[in-house]
């Protein structure tokens, strides 16, 4: 066979050059494309996008279920990669062992070739073999099979025909093991495809004795390499196993274990998949270099250093590929392990953005998102790190206040959680009432998770630190629950009444709603039609009861709104973001006002009513399978569908302009969009909003087109750039890709939405407010079309308001009374919620206004500073010292910066008003004497009206005293006033010479 000697050509030198672990993924890869014909397809991310059972992509099989499952036909008959796996969770979950032996990982590579009925068993094995044995030259006597031995439960009879083919290749027979169902037969889950595999393991040891009895037990010097499943069967619910009419091969080798063996290496550590990762440990840490210490690591150092080359590999992967810490508790607990293990192993902080460089460097060349998006992973790192530490220095401190007084609690793992303190309260002040039935319930689960964010696992422990047992099937329905209020936009109450309406309808086998005419609409160039869709009635839901069967005739449905289930609709249900259509169901003579829709497991419910009918209580009595036409409202949907498309142009443009934007998700109305995301802390500024704005508007003016195409899950990984929704759950079929191609501003996203067909439709974008929750929930609103224009209309009108304000205040024609009337007037028309206007212009307008009001006030003050100061230089002109009573009060000056006007000369400032009196003197430095100083002057005042000296603060005692306001309401302490001030004038006149004033003179 030309493979068999092609692939001997790969490593003729593999005895004596250590090839690096790129060759050898390559030599992988190239022999299956390249000499087996097979087609490489790329690693999926390792957030799963349509599989709901597992948090990770955990196997090189995950982005072909849908092929297994036959949802779709194959992309190509043959196929080889090398897939990103993380186990961190459920069944595969190697994170506690990291770091405690040479093998295990939480960030793996499976290579893999399959074939989706290309070929079979005869050929999977042979190619293993050939590769193996005659690619990477392994001695095959190192080597070991296992094959399904069967099982009599299940009627299946042992896979002999794997074990002649491992005969016939040359197998002995004495290596050739069989094992049972646990070992050796594969399924994806409780039901579905599976069957039987066969595995080759190699001793580690090299020894030539045979060491079969050590295969399948946990023994590290002999592990399983690669494993090859024979997709041939199917299980149905009912736990039977029936064969598949297309078989299908899913082969998988560990690489780490691969490329330490063929590079000699007793532990994967050892390779230069993760030395380079230590060598930058030791470099930023200055820490002792790595030694591969086991069990006498002591010092826990060399643990340390696989812990965090294990896990940076983990963590950059993961957030490369999309994953969020706050929708993965997993995730967030690993980032915070390692900042632990920095700051107390290793004595430093920040070494995860360090290692990120070196992984990046590592793996990028396979896996380029990693060069892609470096800075977009460095950055959610630091503020990970950041919001554990100022964690650590708030909620944390009381936590450990509540553990000192309660040490079993010091086993509740994620004790950083904001929520835990106020959750474990809550808990506290209920547990009475839990330990009467010793069971932590569902719903009490659900409020520790909902509302304090505590995640199950800490539930959990909560539960178990008071030996209470923690229904987690309620807790997981209610989960349910909650995902499908959010998903319909209903109240728990409500969502839990219509689910039991629906498993009504299930039982009555009634059909669901085909809603695909809500796509089908055409661009005639002018305007958009919508089609009217001939429908009939198959459900009602009224008076809180379920009407789903032929033998209800009818009902008399008199409530102020009903539901009505048809088989088909043209109406959008309120999906993804975007409301639902408003229209009409003409039934008989009858006309029903669909106010909104909720589609739950494929029925489309419209609620509505009948106009005065129904409030008159003259509805005629309706009847299942009655006909009916359905009509959506035109203007309503294009004013949606103007603004989902609209939310897609703003959710490019924010991505280009702030690095490591996640939607969290959008609301899309006729009347305007919002666009919820989390830039890790990163604000918009004033100036990106102005660029944001520009973007969308360009985009606009280019009136390009917005094409849609339908993908399955396969396809949508082939295609590059697709803005996913983080942990959004997408179906394995008709995944809608929404595509908009401007030069500057191109956008791809997965969406169930209306959009319209050009974005010059659009017209004009503006935004309308911006805000923020906190330091991870970023909120935008904004509007397109009419709702944009009208805003900007008034937005302009308010602007040349302000223009005019400002013409009058820089020209004299007002004054400083009504100038402050009509800004306030302006100001509040920007900050009224009446009407809307473009968030920029408001800001604007308010930036402008408050510049406008500090010249105003400025010109004031100078008016107020200029007439003070004519009367203390008519004093200063004939005294050496100013004593001064103002009487009034002081509007724009404070009474510290009246005596400042006259630094070099003594001054002293009485002002009195409103029966409140105040005062203040300053004497310059060089005039300053034992006998006459600022504290000695200002107490002649003081002691008039029996005030007691208390030293102004910050200030020279000697330089400057200051009397605090006091109330002088009495008529003769008023008297007291002018008395004050000649006994001040006398002590200034007893210390001060009026040859100091020409001193003083000179120097101004």
């Amino acid at each position: 066979m030309n493979h068999i000697l092609s692939a001997r050509t790969y490593c003729s030198n593999t005895s004596a050059i250590k090839k690096s672990a790129k060759l050898i993924r390559n030599e992988f890869l190239d022999y299956f494309k390249n000499d087996l014909g097979h087609t490489f397809i790329r690693s999926s991310p390792v957030v799963p996008i349509n599989d709901h059972t597992v948090p990770f992509v955990n196997a090189g099989m995950n982005q072909f279920k849908g092929i297994f499952l036959d949802y779709y036909d194959p992309p190509v008959m043959k196929a080889v990669n090398s897939q990103k796996c993380i186990r961190i969770s459920g069944k595969h979950n190697d994170l506690n062992v990291v770091g405690s032996d040479t093998y295990h990982h939480t960030f793996f590579e499976m290579l893999g070739n399959w074939s989706f009925g290309e070929y079979f068993k005869k050929e999977a094995c042979q190619y293993a073999w050939d590769l193996l044995t005659k690619g990477y030259n392994i001695n095959k006597d190192f080597l070991y099979v296992t094959y399904f031995g069967g099982d009599e439960k299940l009627e299946l009879e042992p896979d002999l025909e794997c074990r002649d083919i491992w005969l016939n290749i040359g197998v002995p027979k004495d290596r050739i093991l069989p094992f049972g169902i646990q070992e050796n037969f594969w399924e994806m889950g409780i039901s579905g495809p599976c069957g039987p595999c066969t595995e080759i393991h190699i001793d580690y040891t090299k020894q030539l004795l045979n060491q079969s009895n050590q295969i399948s037990k946990n023994s590290p010097a002999l592990t399983e390499l690669w494993n090859i499943v024979f997709i041939q069967y199917s299980r149905l619910t009912d736990g039977t196993i029936v064969p598949l009419p297309k078989h299908h091969v899913d082969t998988g080798m560990g690489f780490e274990r691969l490329v330490a063996l063929l590079q000699g290496k007793k532990s994967n550590y050892d390779t230069d998949l993760f030395q380079p990762l230590f060598k930058t440990i030791q470099e930023y840490t200055k820490a002792p270099a790595y030694e591969g210490k086991f069990s006498n690591d002591k010092s826990g150092l060399d643990n340390g250093y696989r812990v965090l080359a294990d896990h940076s590999r983990m963590i950059s992967v993961a957030l490369a590929d999309g994953i969020i810490p706050e929708q993965s508790n997993k995730l967030r607990k690993i980032i915070r392990k390692v900042v632990d293990i920095g700051e107390k192993t290793f004595k430093k902080r920040d070494i995860l953005p360090e290692l990120a460089y070196a992984v990046a460097e590592n793996l990028g060349d396979v896996y380029p998102e990693l060069q892609n998006n470096l800075k977009t992973v460095q950055k959610i790192m630091r503020f990970e790190e950041e919001l554990y530490i100022r964690l650590q220095n708030t909620s944390g401190k009381e936590w450990k206040k509540i553990v000192a007084k309660r040490p079993e609690l010091a086993s509740i793992s994620e004790w950083a959680t904001p929520g835990l303190v106020p959750g474990y309260k809550y808990f506290q002040s209920i547990l009475d009432e839990l330990k009467a039935t010793n069971t932590l319930t569902g719903n009490v689960a659900f409020i520790l998770y909902d509302t304090y964010g505590l995640s199950a696992e800490t539930i959990n422990e909560l539960a178990e630190v008071e030996s209470l047992r923690f229904d987690s099937a309620a807790f997981e329905n209610e989960f349910e629950n909650l995902k499908n209020r959010s998903r319909i936009g209903l109240r728990k109450t409500n969502v839990d009444l219509l689910r039991r309406h629906v498993e009504t309808f299930k039982n009555n086998h009634v059909p669901k709603t085909d809603d695909s005419f809500k796509y089908k609409y055409i661009d005639d160039g002018n305007n958009y039609q919508f089609p009217t869709v001939d429908s009939k009635i198959v459900a009602l839901i009224g008076n809180d009861k379920t009407i789903s069967t032929e033998e209800n005739e009818s009902t008399e449905l008199n409530e102020d709104e009903i539901g009505i289930v048809l088989d088909k609709t043209v109406c959008y249900s309120m999906e993804g973001g975007q409301v639902s259509d408003k229209g009409f169901i003409c039934i008989k003579d009858l006309k029903f006002s669909i106010n909104h829709l909720r589609k739950i497991d494929g029925y489309a419910i419209h609620f509505g009513t009948f106009g005065q009918n129904s409030s008159e209580n003259l509805c005629d009595k309706l009847s299942i399978g009655d006909a009916c036409t359905v009509s959506i409202v035109p203007e309503f949907r294009i004013g949606v569908m103007q603004h989902h498309t609209g939310a897609h142009l703003l959710n490019a443009a924010v991505k280009q302009i702030i690095q490591g934007v996640y939607p969290r998700n959008s609301l899309v109305n006729s009347n305007f969009l919002k666009f919820r995301y989390n830039s890790f802390g990163e604000k918009l500024s004033h100036e990106q909003l102005k660029e944001i704005e520009n973007r969308v508007n360009n985009a606009i003016e280019a009136n390009v087109p917005v094409t849609t195409k339908l993908l399955n899950s396969l396809e949508l990984l082939t295609e590059d750039s697709v803005s996913l929704i983080p942990g959004e759950i997408y179906p394995y079929t008709g995944i809608r890709v929404v595509e908009i191609d401007v030069p500057d501003l191109r956008s791809k996203e997965a969406c169930c939405g209306t959009h319209v067909s050009k974005t010059g439709m659009l017209e004009y974008f503006c935004f309308l407010k911006y805000f923020t929750r906190g330091t991870c929930n970023f909120n935008l609103e904004a509007a397109v079309g009419q709702p944009a224009i009208s805003a900007k209309l008034i937005g302009e009108n308010i602007q040349s308001e302000v223009s005019d304000l400002e013409h009058e205040l820089k020209t004299g024609q007002v004054s400083y009374a009504i100038f402050k009337l009509k800004s306030k007037q302006i100001e509040n028309k920007l900050t009224a919620e009446a009407e809307p206007i473009p968030f920029l212009v408001k800001e604007d307008c308010l930036m402008k206004l408050k510049h406008l009001n500090d010249l105003a006030w400025t010109q004031e003050k100078e008016i107020e500073k200029s007439s003070i100061n004519v009367d203390l230089s008519n004093i200063y002109s004939t005294f050496p010292f100013i004593v001064h009573c103002i009487r009034k009060k002081l509007l724009y000056l404070s009474l510290e910066e009246v005596v400042s006007l006259y630094p070099s000369t003594p001054i002293l400032i009485i002002v009195y008003h409103d029966d409140t009196i105040k005062a203040w003197c300053s004497v310059p430095q060089e005039i300053a004497s034992k006998q006459f100083n600022a504290k000695n002057w200002m107490n002649v005042v003081l002691k008039t009206f029996n005030v007691k000296y208390h030293p102004t603060t910050g200030f020279n005692p000697s330089l400057v005293a200051s009397m605090k306001t006091m109330n002088i309401s009495d008529a003769s302490q008023k008297d007291l006033i002018q008395k004050a001030i000649e006994k001040a004038k006398m002590f200034a006149f007893a210390h001060v010479k009026y040859a100091q004033k020409s001193v003083s003179e000179s120097k101004l």
